[in-house]
């Protein structure tokens, strides 16, 4: 048995009331009150509170959503594979033939489009989509073949 004091529990209690409770009670009550003082904490340390016309669930999204360990290690995870692909770039475009790989170059790294790359070829636009499509199936092999040996 522990005795608390319900002052400690419930700030309008004016004056203090001691009562015996179980020890399963205690660490139930006990527990709440971390999780009260830890609300608070990440309130202030999100900046999270807001003026009394912001919205009701502002407060909530920006606690709740900070990143879990689990988000953080898979987020780790992604960049560890995205530097894989961007390090087989290379190999990808030397799997498709030389105008693919130029079109698949102009078209996503460089950032011109379509109509852009036929005019500068002189050729016709489908002709451009065509070859950026089938460069892409021929990169995509590539980079299958290279990451089922791994």
């Amino acid at each position: 048995m522990k005795t608390i004091n319900l002052r400690w529990m419930y700030p309008h209690y004016r004056h203090d009331e001691f009562v015996d409770v179980t020890d399963e009670v205690w660490a139930a009550m006990y527990q709440a009150k971390r999780e009260m003082e830890n609300y608070e904490r990440r309130k202030v340390y999100h900046r999270a509170y807001y003026s009394l016309d912001a919205y009701s669930w502002l407060e909530n999204y920006a606690l709740e959503h900070s990143r879990s360990p689990e988000d953080i290690l898979l987020e780790r995870e992604g960049m560890t594979t995205r530097l894989h692909l961007i390090a087989a770039l290379p190999v990808a475009l030397a799997h498709a033939t030389p105008t693919q790989a130029r079109r698949v170059h102009a078209y996503y790294i460089v950032g011109i489009k379509q109509p852009e790359i036929s005019r500068i070829e002189g050729v016709h636009s489908s002709k451009v989509s065509v070859a950026i499509r089938r460069g892409l199936r021929n990169m995509r092999r590539c980079y299958d073949d290279l990451f089922q040996t791994e």
